[in-house]
């Protein structure tokens, strides 16, 4: 099996540690300056004891924990001006990639509540950060404010259109590591590169310190690397125009995208507690793309940024839009995300997996 250069387009992470410790503790104190709640919470919203305030004439900062061009990108600069015309107020889409989304997550967690901050998130893969104790995690992710879900998409496995791999039973097969393309510890494709091949007792191994997922997958494409786990609606226009060849959809169901590619029901683990470990990975993967504020804002705050992103969600224009690009839309409110989130951080087998497989 073809591993390729292990150098080339391949980054490493440069150390965070002190930076975000330094930026917790500045948020931290602005927070406690600017009179901020502590009540975020895991409900994710309101409890009904305080009306939305009014966010006319304000202005959001909305925030993409990557490089411009990727699908978290395309999701936030689609749903922005819809934000906008829901709430008033002028959203301003920033990019603030590092660390494979650890930083900006990071930020948004401490910001204060006089900040109007919110961000779309990796949502797979900062809770698997957070599972496994990763390097840069300096935040509890059902403690956000949770706005909403945009969407959810079965992950798929996919390798250069020229690669020795063929099939997925070529990398079962396989006795030398796999290695898997990913932005970082705080991404999907690192939970997903994390827990596959442990359930399936695959040798592999994770290069991390992509700026982006389109960086990721350069260095799959290049034949730096051998595979790369994304989302499908990520994947797709590269599997169509032929570059990428689909070789497992981590779904226990077919997807008419992608028809011919064989699913987790193809292949049975060879372990006892492998089918669980493949649910509890499904359910993670359910939540999705979400979007999240700081646990520091104030209830009428969250009330009035939950109604804005929900109503954008629903707007029909925008959904029609997102499609028109290859990117469905499964919008979920603040409150069915935060419950979620609480289900998914409850599986403590899948927790232990995910941190000992780290």
């Amino acid at each position: 099996m073809r591993i390729g250069n292990r150098g080339g387009s391949c980054r490493r992470l440069v150390p965070v540690g002190l930076a975000l410790g330094l930026l917790a503790a500045a948020g931290a104190c602005d927070a406690a300056d600017s009179g901020g709640s502590d009540s975020g919470g895991s409900d994710g919203g309101s409890d009904g004891s305080s009306e939305p305030v009014s966010l006319e004439g304000e202005t959001i900062d909305f925030v993409v924990p990557y490089d411009p061009g990727g699908g978290y990108d395309v999701y936030a600069r689609l749903a922005a001006p819809y934000i906008e015309e829901c709430s008033g107020a002028t959203v301003a889409v920033k990019n603030e990639p590092g660390a494979g989304g650890l930083l900006a997550t990071s930020k948004t967690f401490v910001s204060p509540p006089d900040e109007l901050r919110i961000q779309i998130m990796n949502t797979i893969g900062i809770i698997g950060a957070q599972m496994a104790e990763a390097e840069g995690v300096q935040f509890q992710v059902d403690e956000f404010s949770w706005l909403g879900r945009v969407s959810t998409e079965p992950n798929i496995l996919v390798v250069s259109s020229d690669s020795e791999i063929t099939s997925f039973q070529d990398i079962l097969d396989s006795e030398e590591p796999v290695t898997f393309a990913a932005t970082g510890p705080g991404s999907n494709e690192y939970i997903n590169s994390t827990v596959l091949p442990k359930v399936y007792d695959v040798p592999f191994r994770i290069v991390t310190g992509f700026d982006g997922g389109d960086d990721a997958r350069a260095a799959v494409l290049a034949g730096d690397l051998d595979a790369h786990i994304q989302p499908l609606d990520s994947q797709i226009s590269m599997i169509e125009s032929g570059d990428l060849r689909p070789i497992l959809l981590i779904s226990k169901e077919q997807n008419e995208l992608v028809p011919d590619t064989p699913t987790l029901a193809d292949f049975e683990p060879p372990t006892s507690d492998g089918p669980a470990i493949l649910d509890a990975l499904l359910v993670l993967t359910e939540t999705g793309r979400g979007v999240a504020a700081s646990p520091n804002i104030d209830e009428g705050q969250r009330a009035a940024l939950q109604e804005a992103v929900n109503c954008a969600l629903q707007d029909e224009e925008f959904v029609a839009e997102a499609e028109s690009q290859q990117r469905s839309i499964m919008a979920l409110p603040g409150e069915e995300m935060a419950a979620m989130i609480d289900e998914v951080m409850g599986l403590q087998d899948f927790r232990d997996l995910v941190r000992e497989a780290s």
